[in-house]
């Protein structure tokens, strides 16, 4: 028997995915490549166990598929179903779809894939280039995963606590939970004290999710693979962080009627061909009495005039829930073309909040990163949430004042006068030192005195010509 090879410089995941490529799709050779970092991590733990003095009922199936022929295509497939149904049956967790049929795969498609996964350091900072490669092929509509930077101000700007309960209702790869814990860890706290819980309507994405977090070393509670706005799967559970990045502009989501009416809705029953603040409405219910939430919304949620929309706005702003709108740049999100916003809630306000809201346009904080991609880069990450922190007062942050072009708190009787609209750059406008409309002013100016001294000259010329041709 052979083994997997460990060289000192084998294949990178990329050229591993490409020797795949024509022997199966990107999106089964993906899947393909997170369940095989799933069963070495597996393996991995066994072998700890085995030092530890303990040892598991049966192989690890990594230690049978490191040592096949490379030829044996038909028996690795074989060992990776066996591995993987062990851990659903240790987890719960069912894999759907399931792993991708390697018939007519010869093993020097798949051996390089192998060498990287048997050769690798971090299986969890492999398991992340996956999930970054599937998110940039797949995305369509909704089905995407959100970038780590945007999971970074998210997480920033609702600063979990050391024992909270963090909870994403539409939680794809559960990048925000697992964000959620890097945040408190940064900040010298125990990520281990929270309380993680997620939800998604997609099975493969709640799988994937769950092995997301066993490759992390992290514990979460997944809930059913059904939709949060018709099933939630955490029902009468609130929580003190809640973070959602939903399916923008979601039509048919309310099940032929069934979710419409229902009594999270406090605010009005959203539009029936848009779950946009059907989102909002599950989020702020699911706040405990000191909770925070932020979600990811489209523009137009912000200024729409659709009557439903507005009125449900109105609320929010009324009860004094909404904290913060920041107003992100255009191409952060795949397949979003669109600039986005940034809705941050909380259910208690300082003396100096009340009746107040905090407006951020950050369209022009974008970096790019070639070919058509952009990233929010961590010093506007730093800047969108110094500015908050100081707006809210929090401990050791500056005081805050409004920056012309950047951020400016508004009052909730200037937001009833804008008809509840809340879109940051129809309050914060463009700064004054550099405003397009004394720009031109200026420029009109200018160039009507330079033509009054046009006319003067072709005066002065006609007279002196008149003069000349008199003397003719």
């Amino acid at each position: 028997m052979t083994t997997v090879a460990r060289t000192l410089e084998g294949p990178s995941l990329v050229q591993a995915l490409d020797a795949l490529r024509g022997a199966m799709g990107p999106d089964d050779a993906l899947r393909l490549a997170m369940v095989l970092i799933l069963l070495r991590h597996q393996a991995d733990m066994a072998v700890s166990g085995r030092e530890g003095g303990t040892s598991p009922a049966e192989p690890p199936a990594w230690e049978e598929i490191a040592q096949l022929e490379s030829r044996s295509a038909h028996r690795l497939e074989e060992a990776i179903r066996m591995g993987l149904r062990r851990w659903e049956r240790d987890t719960g967790v069912v894999m759907d779809p399931d792993v991708p049929s390697l018939e007519g795969v010869g093993g020097f498609h798949l051996w390089p894939l192998l060498e990287v996964i048997a050769t690798t350091s971090d299986l969890a900072a492999l398991f992340d280039q996956c999930l970054q490669a599937q998110s940039q092929a797949s995305g369509k509509g909704g089905q995407y995963y959100t970038p780590r930077p945007i999971a970074r101000l998210v997480t920033a700007a609702t600063a979990p606590r050391e024992g909270e309960a963090v909870y994403d209702p539409a939680c794809g790869s559960g990048g925000f939970l697992l964000q959620a814990r890097t945040h408190l860890e940064s900040a010298g706290g125990q990520g281990d004290s929270l309380a993680l819980y997620g939800q998604d309507q997609s099975k493969a994405a709640q799988a994937v999710a769950a092995m997301n977090f066993a490759v992390h070393g992290v514990s979460a509670r997944l809930g059913g693979a059904s939709s949060s706005l018709l099933d939630d799967g955490f029902e009468g559970t609130d929580f003190d962080v809640v973070m959602v990045n939903p399916p923008f502009n979601q039509s048919h989501w309310d099940d032929g009627g069934r979710g419409r009416y229902d009594r999270r809705w406090i605010y009005g029953p959203p539009p029936a061909g848009n779950a946009n603040f059907a989102w909002v409405q599950h989020a702020v219910g699911k706040m405990s009495s000191s909770g925070r939430a932020a979600i990811l919304l489209p523009i137009g949620a912000a200024s729409g005039a659709r009557a439903a929309e507005r009125s449900i706005r109105a609320g929010l702003v009324h009860d004094d829930l909404l904290s913060c709108v920041i107003e992100l740049p255009a191409g952060l999100i795949p397949h979003v073309r669109n600039a986005v916003t940034l809705w941050i809630f909380a259910k208690s306000k300082s003396p100096e909040q009340r009746g107040q809201l905090l407006f951020i346009d950050a369209r022009d904080a974008a970096m790019s990163t070639g070919r058509g991609r952009r990233v929010l880069p961590d010093d506007a990450i730093a800047r969108i949430t110094d500015v908050f922190a100081a707006w809210r007062g929090a401990e050791d942050s500056e005081p805050y004042e409004d920056v012309p072009g950047w951020c400016r708190s508004v009052s909730t009787a200037e937001i009833v006068a804008r008809d509840y609209d809340v879109l940051p750059s129809h309050h914060i406008g463009v700064p004054t030192a550099a405003s397009p409309a004394q720009e031109g002013h200026e420029r009109v100016a200018a160039l009507t005195k330079e033509l009054y001294e046009h006319f003067e000259t072709s005066q002065r010329l006609e007279r002196e010509l008149r003069d000349l041709l008199g003397h003719v």
